[in-house]
């Protein structure tokens, strides 16, 4: 079990809320679109009560924001994962072959003038 903060609780909870609504945005276009068409073209369901056609647009909502929502907290686990692992990969390779830092600090840039005799 990985131990997180509450700082990045809130985070992944803020960016799958985000995917929620964007999924009852489209999915509800979907649901009306639908409405729309069986509106036109089917005589039972112009017979369906408003009640009953407002709940089948509400379920495409609901459906697709459940759906967006959990492909948004997948990705950004995938994501935390991605960099937790290019941190970790990071630190061995400064451990192997040393820090970048630390090769310019011994030796700088500026060449040191030859003292006059």
């Amino acid at each position: 079990m990985r131990v997180v903060s509450h700082e990045d609780q809130q985070g992944a909870s803020d960016y799958a809320m985000k995917g929620f609504a964007l999924g009852i945005a489209q999915w509800a276009g979907v649901g009306v679109f639908a409405s729309g068409l069986l509106y036109a073209f089917a005589p039972w369901y112009r017979r369906t009560q408003t009640v009953n056609k407002f709940y089948i647009v509400m379920c495409f909502g609901l459906g697709g924001g459940a759906y967006k929502s959990d492909r948004y907290m997948v990705n950004y686990e995938r994501r935390g994962r991605a960099d937790m692992l290019d941190t970790e990969t990071r630190k061995q390779y400064d451990r192997i072959y040393g820090n970048n830092k630390d090769v310019q600090e011994e030796s700088p840039m500026v060449p040191v003038a030859a003292p006059a005799s």
